[in-house]
């Protein structure tokens, strides 16, 4: 042992027994266990006094022994997983300890006062760990850069110990890059809306609201809600938001401001009473935009793209300049989809009473909507009754298009340049697939009333669901046929 640094040990027991050291200068500096026991003995933390790193995760530990404090070298604690149900007050002398990781540790509701006196921690993590009791002070904790599950407490006792920490004690972590607010539905407002802004090196940031019932917020609720979201200003730095289960009807008013220039990724989940998505198409840098379970939206119309009626059309106008991935799923009640108006001019009609001009047209014309989009993807949406007409043309990156369960859709037609992929998967409505010259693969199933299939010269590979078997007889042989005739070798058909 005088040897090692580093040691794994494997246990089948209910407690994990040392060998005896006694006469040895033991100088481990990482201990780790797997299959873990239900006990560690208090000789573990007697012999090993210089670990640096001790892991203990996905064992079935219940407590850890006060003598934990004797460690005062120890750089990393990794509890993840563990049966623990409490902390001793002892962590306290770990004054060099810089990560405390406490993940899905369900049994522990509550953390040691002395938690204020770790000087050295840069990371808290309480991810899927419900604490109800936390002792007040985390802001003395000044080099903390990394907490998930910041709990919130709703401020009503000014105690020692309590029910969440407040937005306030976010102050003086001016060091956060990576936050994660829960359980907002208890915050208060705030005296001053610096909380966020102020954090320079804020990177990511989560904001989560707890689920209720439906129906069970009352207007106060939901007013209280949508003013502290209102004061939580994020800094200009910021890269990664996420909110989850937003109770509100309104998006904060700063979505349409410059401090989320700098924004790459973002993701609403679960905001189901806000019936619009908020402004966010001139979001400069935005890369990624997921939106899921927004079940109040029933039109996505021109302004997201920001062309609201009557508005005058600017011919730099740029929506979404640098967005590569949409995503949207979990939108039962969303019907409609349009980036224009659609207002049809019969003055325009020509002589020969062809098709009427759409001014519409000759807007989308000279703008310039989702150019860097590389993949759409459409998950249950079951009342989704037609993708924007202008979409295939505008979205000149587009290469991946995966619909799964728009089961209102009948058409997917002129896409002349998505080039890669349409993956189409229980899409019951869907009658017909047309004008996608530049589609290499297809891949379809669930999809029992798809008879028409067509202008796809540039196929490689279609994949078919073994419950359409019947159905693509009556389209898979021409694609068959096209693809000997333009390429002269066989098309690969398979089974999905």
């Amino acid at each position: 042992m005088s040897k090692h640094r580093r040691v794994t040990a494997v246990s089948k027991k209910d407690m994990l027994v040392l060998p005896r050291v006694d006469k040895v200068d033991v100088k481990v500096r990482t201990f780790l266990t797997v299959m873990g026991p239900w006990r560690i003995e208090d000789t573990l933390f007697k012999r090993f006094l210089l670990l640096r790193v001790l892991v203990l995760n996905y064992t079935l530990v219940q407590s850890i022994p006060d003598y934990i404090g004797k460690l005062i070298h120890l750089r990393l604690l990794n509890l993840d997983y563990t049966g623990i149900s409490c902390l001793p007050e002892s962590i306290g002398s770990l004054k060099n300890l810089q990560v405390l990781s406490l993940i899905g540790c369900d049994n522990l509701h509550s953390l040691p006062l002395a938690m204020t006196l770790l000087c050295s921690l840069r990371c808290l993590n309480l991810f899927y760990t419900e604490i109800n009791q936390v002792p007040k002070g985390i802001g003395k904790l000044k080099f903390l850069t990394f907490v998930e599950d910041y709990p919130i407490g709703d401020g009503r006792e000014d105690t020692v110990v309590q029910d969440g920490w407040k937005l306030e004690e976010l102050s003086s972590l001016s060091q956060m890059r990576y936050l994660s607010l829960v359980k907002l539905e208890r915050a208060t407002y705030c005296s001053t809306n610096t909380v966020l802004t102020d954090k320079k090196h804020l990177k990511e940031l989560t904001l989560e609201w707890t689920e209720r019932g439906e129906g069970s917020y009352s207007e106060e609720d939901v007013s209280n809600t949508e003013n502290v979201f209102e004061q939580l200003i994020p800094p200009h730095n910021l890269e990664d938001l996420c909110i989850v289960r937003f109770f509100g009807q309104r998006y904060p008013t700063w979505f349409a401001t410059t401090c989320l220039s700098s924004l790459m990724y973002l993701k609403l989940i679960d905001v189901r009473s806000c019936a619009h998505l908020p402004p966010i198409w001139q979001l400069p840098n935005l890369k990624f935009l997921k939106i899921e379970g927004a079940h109040a939206v029933t039109k996505v119309g021109p302004e997201f793209v920001g062309c609201k009626k009557g508005d005058p059309v600017c011919n730099e106008l740029v929506a979404f300049p640098k967005l590569e991935w949409l995503i949207f799923n979990d939108m039962p009640n969303w019907e409609v989809w349009s980036f224009f108006e659609e207002q049809v001019a019969a003055d325009e009609r020509g002589e020969d009473g062809g098709a009427e001009i759409r001014k519409e047209d000759g807007q989308y014309a000279r703008l310039q909507l989702l150019p860097h989009l590389v993949l759409l993807d459409l998950k249950v949406c079951p009342k989704l009754g037609a993708l924007p007409r202008q979409l295939g043309e505008v979205a000149v990156s587009l290469k991946v298009v995966t619909l799964f369960g728009t089961n209102s859709l009948k058409v997917v037609e002129d896409f002349p340049l998505l080039s890669d992929l349409l993956d189409i998967k229980n899409c019951e409505g869907l009658e017909k697939i047309s004008n996608l010259p530049q589609v290499t693969a297809l891949r379809v199933g669930g999809c029992p009333n798809l008879s028409f299939v067509e202008g796809l010269g540039s196929l490689q590979q279609l994949g078919v669901g073994e419950d359409m078997q019947e159905i693509s007889s009556r389209w898979v042989h021409g694609l068959q046929e096209q693809h000997q005739r333009l390429h002269g070798k066989d098309l690969d058909v398979f089974n999905i």
